[in-house]
């Protein structure tokens, strides 16, 4: 069914056009060009079923960024399309566009909060990217909350890394997890927990949380391989971490909870 309100603010149809959102945005093909990536470009969707198998569908493209999905409200200015989230968007694109190049960059306590800001939001868009086959994670409050405070919920971590890929110039991971009660004896039915990963040229950008919004979140270390940038440790980073990613290191870093699920 096609989405009725906007899944951020909620305002809904006929009062405004619920119109789409891109995962990749549009500025991204101008700065990862067929000049610089090469001609022949390609889609490649997996998707694990019910039994854990993967299934995998290749398709051609001439842009990266055509993944989207309509359900954000529209376009004009008092829209999150056109107001708040297109701001944000190119808020971030000022920051990240010599990143996506490789090119190092120091980033501020703010603007770290802005990036985080901005890959919260298109988590919380992939979520509804696929259909209704998709676990949604995030409930609304978190859309609203990151509506309202222009920061994300405190329980969620974003982490961004370097890498140094052979062939995949950018990329979306989303994982989802089910949680265990923290009690044997709980009645409580297992929670979950989402983790997506965006690659563009050489950046790395994850969003990692689950549905519940406490109150604070203890900050958690840089690693060699990674900054994490939300919650804010107050600090200014020097982008690229001391080490890059490599293909395989990106599968591991994507899948954060493999040595919990074995998988």
């Amino acid at each position: 069914m096609p989405q009725q309100a906007c899944i951020f603010c909620e305002r809904a149809k006929p009062l405004v056009t619920i119109t789409k959102e891109h995962l990749f945005s549009r500025w991204v093909d101008r700065i990862l060009t067929p000049e610089l990536l090469g001609p022949d470009r390609s889609f490649e969707r997996t998707t694990a079923g019910p039994d854990g198998l993967a299934m995998s569908k290749t398709w051609p493209t001439e842009v990266i960024a055509a993944i989207e999905a309509t359900v954000v409200c529209g376009s004009s200015a008092d829209g999150c399309n056109g107001g708040w989230m297109g701001d944000l968007d190119g808020q971030v694109r000022h920051l990240i566009e010599p990143m996506m190049l490789g090119k190092p960059r120091t980033l501020s306590p703010e603007e770290q909060v802005t990036i985080a800001t901005w890959a919260v939001m298109k988590s919380m868009v992939l979520e509804f990217v696929w259909g209704t086959e998709q676990a949604i994670v995030f409930p609304q409050e978190a859309r609203m909350f990151v509506y309202r405070q222009q920061r994300p919920p405190a329980n969620m971590q974003i982490r961004i890394a370097a890498v140094e890929s052979h062939g995949r110039p950018a990329l979306i991971f989303r994982r989802v997890y089910r949680l265990r009660p923290q009690a044997p004896a709980s009645k409580t039915l297992p929670g979950l927990a989402s983790c997506s990963t965006f690659v563009l040229g050489c950046l790395v950008v994850q969003v990692y949380g689950t549905p519940s919004i406490p109150s604070a979140a203890p900050a958690t270390p840089h690693r060699p391989s990674y900054f994490v940038i939300y919650p804010s440790t107050g600090s200014a980073i020097s982008w690229p971490p001391p080490e890059a990613l490599d293909d395989a290191g990106l599968d591991r870093f994507a899948h954060p909870l493999q040595p919990v699920t074995g998988d």
